[in-house]
């Protein structure tokens, strides 16, 4: 069996497990985002509790986003055996199953009237593991997801001038998350391009965007917004 972590309101950590238990395994874990984000750090805080609490038995490998398939492709990635581990958004996928939604970021749909420790409640102890499982078994992913990483409330995003209305806003190519995220923004009249974080900068730096949207100030300082 497969199986997946993934980030609260965040990201998606895809992993194989060992078949052995007492051989020592590296497993390899594509990001959706550079090495130097907040979010990979804390990752690796995890994983690296991980190796100590399996005596060393059981390591991770972090790799950027792109190293081996491309960022909406680490779902299947992982599914198919191409990766061991992936982490991302839940609601990158949430084009495949709009129920990726409620397991995503607060701004990107999981913000239904709960923060987001009362959120990470929810899923240890009132169901929503039970619902994250069913989520991959409808979706025909042989994986299993975990959830890391608690944020809260995010920012719009970052624009060359001050948005006064939604005119303004509509003047730009905005960055937006893939999946159902980026349709609500085209739905109010926005031209939102769905891309994954390693991808931000670059975009902007070609012109392929005009503005961009992340998480907040401390991610996006990292990021170099």
């Amino acid at each position: 069996m497969k199986k997946i972590i993934s980030m609260l309101f965040a990201t998606v950590l895809v992993l194989g497990f060992v078949s052995n238990a007492n051989a020592a395994k590296t497993l390899k874990c594509q990001t959706v985002l550079n090495t130097k984000a907040d979010e990979v750090k804390m990752l690796k805080d995890f994983t690296d509790t991980v190796t100590e609490l399996t005596s060393g038995s059981l390591k991770f490998e972090i790799l950027p986003a792109g190293a081996v398939v491309g960022v909406k492709e680490t779902l299947d990635a992982v599914d198919k055996g191409l990766i061991d581990c992936g982490f991302a958004w839940t609601h990158y996928w949430s084009g495949d199953h709009p129920a990726a939604m409620l397991f995503g970021s607060p701004v990107a749909g999981g913000g239904v009237g709960i923060d987001n420790l009362a959120f990470l409640s929810w899923f240890q102890y009132g169901g929503g593991k039970e619902l994250y499982d069913q989520l991959w078994k409808e979706m025909g992913r042989d994986i299993k997801g975990f959830m890391l990483q608690p944020v809260g409330p995010e920012a719009l995003g970052w624009f060359p001038k001050p948005i006064k209305d939604m005119a303004d806003f509509r003047k730009y190519k905005f960055r937006t998350p893939p999946g159902i995220p980026g349709q609500t923004y085209k739905d109010i009249g926005i031209a939102s391009v769905a891309m994954g974080g390693g991808d931000i900068l670059p975009a902007l730096e070609a012109g392929t965007i005009d503005a961009a949207e992340w998480c907040c100030p401390k991610p996006d300082m990292v990021f170099g917004f």
